[in-house]
C-alpha cells in the first residue's frame, strides 16, 4: 500500500505584535507568528516568531539525527516575526538544510535581515558562524518556489505556466498596505489543493482585487484578524492589520473554502478571541480562530486540537 500523503498545517504562534504568556491566554497561546506546513516530504515554515522555538526544537526530535531539509519563508521584517530566529535550534546543527525565503528591504536583502537580528552586539552569536547549511533567496512579487519530484531543493522563478507541473509550488504576493515596506502573502499549492497565509495585511477601502484573485478558491486562507471593528476605528487604522470583518470579507468574495484568523491582538484574552471567532461564523460559518497546537490536514479536512 502507497503511504499516506499530508497536507497538514500545524500553528505554533498565533498572536501578533509582541508574545504574551500568561493564565489569560492559554487557550489560544501567546507566542507570535509561525506556522509550520507538511506538504508530502517537505517541510515549510512560515515566520520565525517565538513560536519558531518550540517547533525547531520539535523538528531536532523528529529528524533524530539524520539530515533535515527545511525551507522558512519571512513574511517582513518586524520584530514579531523574527523574534524566535536566533533560538531556533535546527540552525546549530550541522545536519540542517535550510532555505531562506524573504523580501528585500531597502538596503537588506534577506540575509542581511536575519544577520542583524543574530550577532553582537544583540545576540552573542554570530549566525554567519553556525554550522547549519543555509542558502538565502530574495523574492519578488508573482515569483513563485518549487520543488520537481524526488528532490530537496527548490528553484525559485518568475510564476508561469508549464507542461511540467512542479510537485511544490509557493508563490509570493506582495501587499503594500502594512507600514512601511508592505508584506508577502504565500499560496502554498500541493496535490490540487491550496493554502494562502496573509498576516499583516490592511483593507481601509474593501480588499485589495490583485488580493482577492491571489486567493480566490483556497481551501485555507489564513487570514490577519487582529482587532474588533470597535477597537479598529478608535485608534488602528492604518496599522497594517485587519479586523474579523475584513478578513471574512476576502473569505467570501474569493470563495474560500475555510477561514482561519490569525495575528490575534496581544491585549485580548481567550474570552475575547471565543467571543470574535463566534461573532466571524455568524458572517462565515467556516471561521475559527487559530490556535497554538491547532492542525489541520487539508487531505482530511480534520483539525486536531
Amino acid at each position: 500500500m502507497a503511504k499516506r500523503q499530508h497536507f497538514l498545517v500545524r500553528f505554533w504562534g498565533v498572536r501578533g505584535s509582541y508574545p504574551t504568556p500568561g493564565p489569560q491566554t492559554l487557550r489560544y497561546g501567546g507566542n507570535t507568528s509561525c506556522v509550520e506546513v507538511q506538504a508530502g516530504s517537505h517541510t515549510l515554515i512560515f515566520d520565525a516568531g517565538s513560536g519558531i522555538i518550540r517547533l525547531g526544537q520539535e523538528l531536532m526530535q523528529r529528524a533524530d539525527g539524520k539530515d533535515l531539509h527545511l525551507t522558512l519563508f519571512i513574511t517582513h521584517g518586524h520584530g514579531d516575526h523574527l523574534i524566535g530566529f536566533p533560538f531556533f535550534a535546527p540552525l546549530f546543527s550541522p545536519h540542517t538544510h535550510l532555505h531562506v525565503v524573504g523580501p528585500q528591504l531597502a538596503d537588506h536583502d534577506v540575509e542581511q535581515l536575519l544577520a542583524s537580528v543574530m550577532s553582537p552586539p544583540y545576540f552573542p552569536v554570530d549566525l554567519r558562524q553556525l554550522p547549519s547549511q543555509r542558502t538565502y533567496h530574495t523574492i519578488t512579487d508573482e515569483q513563485s518556489v518549487k520543488w520537481r519530484t524526488d528532490t530537496s531543493e527548490p528553484t525559485i522563478g518568475k510564476s508561469t505556466k508549464s507542461k511540467e507541473s512542479p510537485e511544490l509550488c509557493v508563490e509570493a504576493k506582495f501587499m503594500q498596505s502594512h507600514p512601511l515596506n508592505g508584506a508577502i502573502c504565500y499560496r502554498i499549492e500541493f496535490a490540487g489543493r491550496r493554502i494562502v497565509y496573509a498576516t499583516d495585511v490592511e483593507w481601509r477601502n474593501g480588499c485589495d482585487a490583485d488580493f482577492l484573485h491571489f486567493v480566490e478558491g483556497a481551501d485555507l486562507l489564513i487570514h490577519d484578524a487582529q482587532y474588533t471593528v470597535h477597537d479598529y476605528q478608535k485608534e488602528k487604522q492604518g496599522f497594517g492589520h485587519s479586523t474579523i470583518e475584513m478578513a471574512v470579507e476576502a473569505a467570501r468574495i474569493a470563495h474560500v473554502r475555510q477561514l482561519i484568523m490569525f495575528h490575534h491582538e496581544p491585549t485580548y484574552d481567550d474570552t475575547k478571541l471565543d467571543q470574535m471567532e463566534a461573532k466571524a461564523r455568524t458572517l462565515f460559518p467556516s471561521t475559527r480562530s487559530a490556535r497554538e497546537g491547532m492542525e489541520i490536514d487539508l487531505f482530511d479536512e480534520v483539525d486536531n486540537t
